[in-house]
């Protein structure tokens, strides 16, 4: 098969490392595979470096402009003519409401969706929640298969009509990495090998992400163990702000932004915890990725994270936007190592059984031949 794979921002998240592990799969699979995107980024360098041609679009940006959204439309449609698709894969919001109606008007045989998150759970003002809800149904309407990665993205827009049986769910896989010892990923992350407990995280610095509340129970968890450190690996938009929250609040010497650092999860091993507190979240790629290094976790109770962790036993939940009982359930497993411990092997065994890449590549592929009505 001919298979092309859109995304609006080939950055390196979720959804790009999603898209990269499909192109990969589908490659050695022995089809023609081949991904467009709007952002260049560190995806486009992966999958060239993989042996897999890429096709840019400049006019498809996650900013909205009705001019731009026009010009993005046409080249996606032209595109889809020229290369002649059996199959689309359409990956973001932008991306999958403006090639999915190109890919109709270009014939295309198999249009599939994936859903990593929907726009209307940010924060918004709620006109804009009602035209995104508008644009969702018809991104689902308009595509053969929608794949939801959470049971909680199914649910947010199974009540609309006409779509329901277009609607499906694959759980994300996640690869084991080359894991770097405590050690080595200690001197990599801070050259200074700093002792104590680390707390880490693995998240874009994006609003949704809320890392700001995890700066400010860091503060209170400080006040109990002076010791601790908190790293934050990934980019993003908030770093300047976060930056000067971190002086604001005097954690200079105690907080590190890390930046995009490549094949993060390997350095999952330099922490004794990992904290997500992202007040949207699909399903939460990272959390996965902590649990298949055996890391205690405490995360938001949102979106799909409570269908990774199950309170108490492999992990704890916490509310969004609530930083004070953040810092209270840091504080609990920094006391309670054993506990901490036993959290992480337990995820770590789910993680291994339920997230399985091979799974989550295989149904995929069948998707791409599976009979239309």
């Amino acid at each position: 098969m001919k298979i092309l794979y859109i995304i609006t921002k080939a950055n390196w998240g979720g959804a790009q490392k999603y898209v990269y592990d499909l192109a990969l799969e589908a490659m050695a699979a022995g089809h023609d595979v081949a991904v467009a995107y709007g952002e260049s980024g560190t995806l486009v360098d992966r999958l060239e470096a993989a042996g897999i041609r890429t096709l840019p679009l400049p006019a498809l940006t996650r900013d909205v402009g009705l001019r731009r959204e026009w010009r993005a439309f046409w080249l996606l449609r032209s595109m889809l003519r020229s290369e002649r698709a059996g199959v689309v894969h359409l990956n973001s919001s932008k991306a999958g409401g403006l090639g999915a109606l190109a890919a109709r008007l270009a014939y295309v045989p198999t249009i599939i969706f994936t859903a990593h998150g929907w726009a209307f759970n940010e924060e918004r003002p709620w006109w804009q929640k009602v035209a995104i809800y508008k644009l969702a149904w018809l991104t689902i309407l308009l595509s053969h298969t929608t794949i939801c990665v959470s049971e909680a993205i199914r649910r947010d827009t199974r009540w609309m009509p006409f779509i329901r049986r277009k609607l499906g769910v694959i759980y994300n896989g996640v690869h084991e990495p080359a894991y770097k010892t405590r050690e080595e990923a200690r001197r990599a992350l801070w050259s200074l090998h700093e002792g104590g407990v680390w707390i880490g995280m693995l998240s874009e610095l994006h609003p949704t992400k809320r890392i700001e509340d995890a700066l400010e129970a860091f503060r209170l968890v400080r006040k109990e163990h002076p010791e601790t450190k908190l790293i934050v690996l990934g980019e993003g938009e908030e770093r300047a702000r976060l930056e000067w929250l971190i002086e604001a609040r005097d954690l200079a010497g105690s907080v590190r932004l890390a930046g995009l650092v490549p094949n993060g999860d390997a350095y999952l091993r330099a922490f004794d915890l990992f904290l997500h507190t992202s007040q949207s979240e699909a399903l939460g790629l990272a959390v996965i990725e902590a649990g298949l290094a055996s890391l205690p976790v405490v995360a938001t109770n949102v979106g799909g994270i409570p269908e990774v962790i199950e309170d108490g036993r492999t992990g704890l939940l916490v509310a969004a936007h609530a930083p004070r009982e953040v810092a209270a359930t840091l504080i609990e497993l920094i006391g309670n190592p054993e506990r901490a411990r036993a959290m992480g092997n337990a995820l770590q065994a789910d993680v291994r059984e339920r997230f399985n890449h091979e799974r989550m590549e295989q149904a995929t592929l069948a998707l791409y031949t599976a009979d239309r009505d």
